[in-house]
This record gives C-alpha cells, sequence and structure tokens, in this order.
C-alpha cells in the first residue's frame, strides 16, 4: 500500500519556524522604514509585542535576524527554481517561467530585495558569503535553462554565465524600480517586456516557434478560466 508523505511545503511550521517568521517580517519592515544601523532588537520586541529575551532566543543578534531574512527569500527562489521545468515544460517554456517567477517574487518581497542591496555590507563576511553561495546556486540554474536553450538549437549562443545575471538582475529591477514602473506596467507586462529582451532576440527560428506555441497554450488556458468581466482599457504608453 502506497503511504502518502508530507511534502516540505505542506508540512505545518513549528512554533519556533512560526516565531523565527515573525520576527523576521518585523524586523524587514522596520529595517526598511527606518534603516538597518537605526533600528534596534528592542525596537524588533516592540514592533511584536514581546521581550527582547525572546528574540535572542531565536537570534545572536540584529546581524542574525537580517541574515535570516534575506535567506528566507533567497530559498523561496531556489524552491522555484526546480529543475525539473526543463523536463516538464521544456527548455524554452521553463526560461520564460524562470523569468515570471523571478519577477513575481521580486514584486512579493521587494522590501527583502531593497533591504539586500542596502543592507548586505552591515553583514559579516561570512554571512555575506552565505547570501553569495546562495545567490550562485540560483544562478547556476538559470544558466542552465539557457545552455539546454542552446544545446537544444533552439536559442543562438550567448554567455550563459553573464545572461543568467540579467534575469536575475531584471526581477531585482521590478522590486527597487517598482516606484517608477508600476504606474504604466503590472507585473505581467513587466515579464512580457523582459521576454522581449532577454528571450525574444536571441531565439533561433525553432525556438521562436516553441515560444510562439507555449504562448499560445498559456493564452487559451487563461480564457478558459478568466471571469467574464467588462474589458479593461489598456493605458497608453
Amino acid at each position: 500500500m502506497a503511504v502518502n508523505k508530507v511534502s516540505a511545503d505542506q508540512r505545518v511550521p513549528s512554533v519556533a519556524e512560526k516565531r523565527t517568521e515573525q520576527i523576521a517580517t518585523a524586523a524587514v519592515a522596520l529595517f526598511s522604514e527606518r534603516g538597518y544601523v537605526p533600528t534596534t532588537i528592542e525596537d524588533i520586541s516592540n514592533e511584536i509585542g514581546v521581550g527582547k529575551g525572546l528574540i535572542y532566543r531565536y537570534f545572536e543578534d540584529k546581524r542574525d535576524v537580517l541574515l535570516c531574512a534575506l535567506c528566507a527569500v533567497l530559498d523561496k527562489y531556489k524552491k522555484e527554481y526546480a529543475l525539473a521545468l526543463l523536463d516538464t515544460l521544456g527548455p524554452v517554456a521553463a526560461l520564460r517561467r524562470v523569468l515570471a517567477i523571478n519577477c513575481a517574487l521580486a514584486q512579493e518581497h521587494a522590501k527583502e530585495v531593497t533591504l539586500a542591496y542596502r543592507s548586505t555590507k552591515d553583514l559579516m563576511p561570512e554571512q555575506r558569503h552565505k547570501i553569495m553561495a546562495i545567490e550562485s546556486e540560483i544562478v547556476a540554474e538559470i544558466r542552465e535553462c539557457l545552455e539546454a536553450c542552446i544545446a537544444t538549437g533552439l536559442m543562438r549562443p550567448v554567455n550563459p554565465k553573464i545572461m543568467a545575471y540579467q534575469f536575475l538582475m531584471f526581477g531585482h529591477t521590478w522590486a527597487l524600480k517598482q516606484w517608477a514602473l508600476s504606474d504604466e506596467f503590472s507585473v505581467a507586462q513587466f515579464v512580457s517586456e523582459g521576454e522581449q529582451l532577454l528571450i525574444v532576440p536571441f531565439l533561433t527560428a525553432s525556438g521562436r516557434r516553441k515560444f510562439d506555441a507555449a504562448g499560445k497554450i498559456a493564452n487559451d488556458a487563461a480564457a478558459r478560466v478568466a471571469p467574464k468581466t467588462s474589458p479593461r482599457r489598456s493605458r497608453s504608453r
């Protein structure tokens, strides 16, 4: 008889995990609003209504809280960039999915992304190296998607390492410059523009056919589930 196993995403978080997340979330909000340096452990404890001693039960110091918050977001990127996408979607569709996920996570965690740019310098060297190591793993998976596209003749040769960082930075751009972009673009529109910049110009003829076919499948699926509403006037650009 088959045994149903609970995946990591379905597992109920422990009390310690919930408390750690609560502290990190409050810290990110305060770091973003007041700055990392002026914010104290006492400020964080006051924000969630607990004593400082409880925070020190889970974290060594303020740097440790910052590291936890940044690593939590990077871990979400790692979970999403499953290389199984290459087998289930194919190289071009997987590359499109990677770009979309990158931008969606950048919107969901805009504060953490911005904080990483502002405050990573305040971490200890070994903590910064941990952040860089996780980011390098994410980039390596994007690179593998690019290399699969090139190897199968769907994309003309490009430098996959440099291009992989362009994919990562494109999502970061949404988090960092949302104030300038969100009046004109939705996240979906931003992703579409990213495809035209980072994917379409490098596709071969066969790659373009795969790209167009994947878009048609996605549009057909969206049309089947979309609610019937009045058409929305598009913004002029």
